[in-house]
């Protein structure tokens, strides 16, 4: 009996049963799909806002060579032009964040990466990215990056138990090249260990400073500072 119900047991799970390997080999291949799918999908739509955003700038300076700029027609084209560079804009911030490939993170840390744009979403080189914490401490632990050409940074801990010990929340907090904290993350930054975190800065228009930087990020690590040293 015992022998029969093993035998039957061993050929049901031959029979249809896939093994663990196959299943996880299955479900990596389904999402690279989907993700291959929605990065096409993406690029499309960002060609698409592109061309339409040429037509509709091709239009209103034509219109505005024939009746002027005070004419309401040409306001209103003027107007869906700005409008569709906007939506360009931001598709253009999604394709660029689903091209980006998400960096090795250290087993024990964790990498904060993303990128800085302006309010009309232009990308931001040059802009300084820290963390502070609760109180708008500079952590000094985790250090700072830069921003390149394409407003990217990458933030790399290599041991978030030890370094994280005495900061319960962190905050990410980015400096302009004059020196001047313009931004501070409205929520705490949940970085987990091992992963990577991704974050889309938007700088408000105007850049209005928000306070004095660190004394560390101000002496060592805005690159106006650094430059005069």
């Amino acid at each position: 009996m015992s022998a029969t119900r093993k035998n039957s047991s061993n050929t049901g799970a031959t029979a249809g049963m896939p093994s663990a390997a196959q299943i996880s080999e299955s479900l990596t291949s389904t999402l690279f799909s989907a993700d291959s799918a929605a990065a096409q999908s993406v690029q499309a739509l960002t060609l698409i806002q592109q061309a339409r955003v040429t037509q509709l700038s091709r239009t209103a300076a034509n219109l505005k060579a024939q009746f002027g700029a005070n004419d309401a027609g040409v306001k209103a084209a003027e107007a869906a032009a700005g409008a569709a560079a906007s939506t360009a804009a931001r598709v253009a911030i999604v394709q660029q964040e689903i091209n980006t490939a998400s960096p090795q993170a250290p087993a024990k840390g964790f990498v904060l990466n993303g990128r800085v744009y302006d309010s009309n979403l232009q990308p931001l080189p040059g802009m300084t990215v820290f963390l502070v914490d609760g109180n708008n401490t500079y952590l000094r632990q985790f250090g700072f990056e830069y921003t390149d050409d394409t407003g990217y940074f990458q933030i790399v801990v290599s041991d978030a138990g030890e370094q994280a010990a005495n900061a319960e929340q962190i905050f990410l907090e980015v400096a302009d090249t004059k020196s001047r904290p313009v931004y501070l993350s409205p929520t705490p930054v949940q970085p987990n260990t091992g992963n990577s975190l991704y974050q889309k800065i938007v700088i408000p228009a105007g850049g209005k400073p928000i306070g004095d930087p660190p004394k560390a990020v101000r002496d060592t690590a805005v690159p106006s500072k650094k430059k005069k040293s």
